[in-house]
């Protein structure tokens, strides 16, 4: 799979959805007809699954090329559209469940797993005879406009531990952190202070945890803990 190299069809479904204007990152080429998203550093447009990028937010209606600043992009969103399928077991079929999500491949392809990171683009609205998907896009399907709840599991290293694959950190994220094996000289805090958080989307936001014992790094700890990102 890979990103579009030209305009492709908008494929909508029934009336169209709502439009509105976005401006988009300088320098960035959006082609008609592919998934958008939002930079979550500056909230600037580029196509869906560039690093640093939230999920989808729609659709684009137009063809940019070389954005120049303060370029604006119109982008339709609120809307079902029928989607290129993904292949092997990310391929949906009529055996999945209406409101099942859907995952970003690339800027024009859809995919049943999460797989490396992808962000939700959607829900599965059914199938085309022709084996398209078809998928409701909004910023609120995507969960762009929801509360984003993220977790998972890491093992420190000599106290430390970078998560950097896959996750979005945003300036007002809220992350806990709970200890779930203890091994090594385990510490008794678990710390992500404001400089080890770099803000953005998957490819770009990153987090570094730490353990401390009476304040002091605990380079011995080798514990395994879960992390919850809100926000």
């Amino acid at each position: 799979m890979s990103d579009a190299t030209g305009d492709i069809e908008l494929d909508g479904v029934g009336p169209d959805g709502r439009r509105f204007h976005v401006p988009v990152s300088t320098g960035a080429t959006i082609y008609h007809g592919v998934m958008v998203s939002q930079l979550v550093a500056d909230g600037l447009l580029v196509k869906t699954g560039t690093a640093g990028a939230g999920p989808c937010i729609g659709k684009a209606t137009m063809k940019i090329e070389a954005a120049t600043a303060g370029q604006r992009m119109v982008v339709e969103t609120d809307r079902v559209y029928r989607m290129t399928n993904g292949g092997g077991g990310d391929a949906f079929s009529e055996a999945d469940m209406i409101g099942a999500p859907v995952y970003a491949a690339d800027d024009n392809v859809v995919a049943k797993l999460s797989t490396g990171g992808r962000q939700q683009c959607g829900t599965f609205q059914g199938m085309d005879a022709d084996g398209k998907v078809r998928v409701h896009i909004s910023p609120e399907a995507a969960g762009s406009g929801a509360l984003r709840i993220q977790s998972g599991r890491g093992t420190f290293a000599a106290g430390v531990l970078a998560v950097n694959a896959g996750i979005t950190v945003t300036a007002t994220s809220r992350v806990f952190a709970s200890r779930v094996t203890e091994a090594g000289t385990d510490g008794d805090e678990i710390r992500i202070p404001d400089a080890d958080r770099t803000v953005g989307g998957p490819g770009t936001g990153a987090l570094t945890f730490r353990s401390f014992l009476s304040g002091v790094a605990a380079t011995s700890d080798t514990s395994t803990f879960d992390y919850l990102i809100v926000g």
